[in-house]
């Protein structure tokens, strides 16, 4: 008889379990996906971006500028007044204390004044608005207001002396510190440090009174409050029976180690280089003339050392003197570190001086004085082309449109009609400095300024909280 078969012990069991080994649970598939799903959600969150509690000021069309006017030299009676943009409309000057509007027409403008003058051009007046002061053998620009300028070679002793002046154009108060340098070292002069200028007012300060000094000196105004406009003059007072000669000294916007001081004069005259080394390192210079196809070393000019914080001055007459002069437009100061620079240039009847130039990169103006004038360019960057455009006192062009190309390493003089009060330059596909040489009874010398087109607004927004 056939016995029945007994399965294997177990056998059902195993078969069972290996069912359930191949087909995971719903819970262990979930706790394998939540993870991974969490993890991949994470992933892709992003943080909130923190907002700028800072923004860049806005470009806007310029629309409001003011130019200041110093006080009158002997003879410096007239005001010259333009716009490139040649419109026609009032300015409002405030003529010392006084308020009152001059009327352009055509673009152009000119009055006799005697006290400080500011001059505010608003809308379509105000791009292109420059002016200058002239007569008796003396010219300035009148300058905007800024917030730092240097001037160098600077006198305060009794034969060379100079007369500091802060002009506030507007009607807050304006505080700025003035800084002096001689050929030792730093100055401290406590009547310069913290210089309060009322609104509307205007304070002046004779160094060889607050400073005495027999050194050349040099200046930095720096504006902590409001805003200035600084103007020197310079008055050299020699021992013997030559009689004084003043002139005011142009400013320069900031130290540089590369410099152009255009506009050198064309007749014979004593002519002195001024340097001064704000830093506190020993700096180097080398002095190179500039004519219309060169620049050049010349024979027997060595370099010139400058100690730290230090003011010094080099004799240039025995170089640019007789045919060493001809043909020579500018000076080229090449620098181990940032200088300043002027130069003074003096006969016996006359004093010009003119500093380092900025670079101009567009458009640049001047409302022009009487007299000879010539455009002097120099400092090319790269080849490059330079327009002159003049207009007269009625508002009419002169020089339609005048084109020069200038090259590196080189200097170009333009002439400018002697009725041209209005002049503008344009210095394309490069930069260049550009000075106006003027002879009118004596040499002045206005270095030029970038003109600008736009003004920047301040974003100012709500404070988040």
């Amino acid at each position: 008889m056939t016995e029945p078969s007994t399965p294997a012990p177990g056998g059902g069991r195993r078969r069972a379990a290996e069912t359930a080994r191949t087909r995971p649970s719903p819970v262990t598939i979930l706790a394998v996906l939540i993870p991974l799903l969490t993890v991949a959600a994470l992933a892709l969150v992003r943080p909130a971006e923190q907002a700028s509690s800072s923004h860049a000021p806005a470009e806007a069309p310029l629309d409001r500028v003011t130019a200041v006017c110093p006080a009158r030299l002997p003879g410096a009676d007239e005001i010259r007044m333009g716009t490139t943009g040649l419109g026609s409309g009032d300015l409002t000057l405030r003529v010392g204390r006084r308020d009152d509007t001059q009327t352009l027409s055509g673009g152009v403008a000119s009055r006799t004044e005697r006290q400080y003058v500011v001059i505010n051009g608003s809308g379509e007046l105000a791009p292109g608005l420059v002016a200058s002061r002239s007569g008796g053998g003396s010219a300035t620009g009148c300058d905007q207001p800024a917030p730092e300028r240097w001037f160098t070679g600077a006198g305060a002793s009794a034969e060379h002396t100079s007369t500091l002046t802060l002009i506030n154009p507007d009607r807050g108060p304006a505080v700025a510190d003035v800084t002096v340098w001689d050929g030792s070292g730093l100055v401290d002069v406590p009547a310069l440090r913290g210089v309060r200028v009322p609104g509307g007012r205007s304070t002046s300060f004779d160094l060889s009174e607050v400073a005495p000094n027999r050194d050349a000196l040099a200046l930095r105004v720096s504006v902590s409050r409001g805003r200035l406009a600084s103007h020197v003059v310079d008055v050299v007072d020699p021992v013997g029976r030559d009689r004084p000669v003043r002139e005011w000294l142009p400013a320069q916007a900031a130290p540089a180690s590369t410099s152009y001081v255009a506009g050198i004069g064309t007749t014979s005259a004593d002519r002195v280089l001024t340097l001064a080394n704000p830093g506190d390192s020993e700096v180097r210079v080398a002095l190179e003339l500039v004519s219309e196809d060169s620049e050049f070393a010349p024979s027997g000019l060595e370099e010139v050392t400058l100690d730290p914080a230090s003011v010094d001055e080099v004799d240039l007459s025995g170089v640019l003197r007789g045919r060493g002069l001809v043909g020579v437009q500018a000076l080229r100061l090449e620098a181990t570190g940032p200088v300043t620079a002027s130069l003074r240039i003096r006969t016996p009847t006359d004093l010009a001086l003119t500093s380092a130039g900025s670079t101009i990169e567009g458009e640049a103006a001047v409302a022009l004085p009487a007299g000879a004038k010539r455009i002097v360019v120099t400092g090319a960057t790269a080849p490059g082309l330079v327009t002159l455009q003049a207009w007269d006192e009625d508002g009419d062009a002169v020089v339609r449109e005048r084109r020069v190309e200038v090259d590196p390493a080189t200097a170009a003089r333009i002439r400018v009609p002697d009725d041209a009060v209005l002049a503008q330059v344009l210095v394309e596909r490069t930069g260049a400095v550009v000075s106006v040489e003027v002879s009118d009874s004596g040499l002045s010398v206005l270095p030029l300024s970038q003109l600008g087109t736009t003004s920047e607004v301040a974003d100012v927004r709500p404070a988040q909280r």
